[in-house]
């Protein structure tokens, strides 16, 4: 990767989501290098593109997890939301056969347990042992998370989201304007309306605490769908504009 990439600059987005480097050496580093210098890539790297769009990779010691590109939305930022979100409560990879830091099956709803209670995301569902699920709900108190646990084939399954309304976790202003900067009016106005929808709301009281809330969950438009699990609008502005071509 370091050959082919050296005309263009990556810029490191520094991120604690990152997963550490393995320990030891028994496991070799990926292809992703810095054109200056040859060390291995590792963490969330940037670099802008023509017509307003930016490319954006995630990479764990040299293997990238995600790699996609969407227009620029310069106005929003969140400490809840983050590139590492989607990959590391996925367990995506871009290549499959390669190394990643997912250790086992659970690593996964580990992962998304652990950002639920460090204000990581805003909203998700994982499942876990019995006894790993109790530890978590006593963690859970005083942290502002709702949650509804069910038993799932031996293991307990955890919905879980935070009660502050989303014009406290967001700036939604911001990201209005950035979805109107990025989308054709008829793509944006949709999914601004729905933004608007929620201001007053929050991801537990729309989603955990009213009727049927997952099927409703599954059912909002992507914008909103994103922002609750703290996925990168970016990403998703590109998969809205997607929808439309398939």
């Amino acid at each position: 990767m370091a050959s082919r990439r050296a005309g263009h600059a990556w810029t490191l987005h520094p991120d604690y989501r990152t997963p550490p480097v393995p320990a030891g050496t028994t496991v070799a580093p990926g292809p992703w290098r810095h054109p200056d210098g040859g060390q291995i890539m590792n963490g969330t790297y940037e670099r802008p593109l023509p017509d307003r769009r930016v490319e954006v990779v995630t990479i764990w010691y040299g293997y990238a997890l995600s790699h996609w590109n969407g227009p620029r939305m310069p106005r929003f930022t969140s400490p809840l939301v983050s590139a590492w979100n989607p990959v590391l409560a996925q367990g995506l990879a871009v290549d499959p056969r390669a190394p990643a830091p997912y250790h086992d099956e659970l690593w996964c709803d580990r992962w998304i347990a652990d950002a639920l209670l460090y204000g990581r995301k805003p909203y998700g569902a994982f499942t876990l042992p019995a006894a790993e699920a109790l530890r978590w709900f006593a963690k859970s108190g005083g942290t502002g998370l709702v949650y509804h646990a069910e038993p799932a084939d031996g293991l307990i399954r955890v919905v879980a989201g935070t009660a502050e309304r989303y014009a406290q976790l967001f700036d939604l202003d911001a990201l209005i304007a950035d979805y109107r900067g990025a989308l054709p009016p008829e793509l944006a106005e949709p999914e601004v309306a729905a933004l608007e929808a929620h201001r007053g709301h929050s991801p537990a009281l729309r989603y955990i605490l009213s009727e049927n809330g997952e099927a409703r969950f599954a059912q909002a438009p992507l914008s909103v769908r994103g922002l609750t699990l703290g996925y990168p609008p970016r990403e998703t502005a590109a998969r809205i504009a997607a929808a439309t071509l398939s």
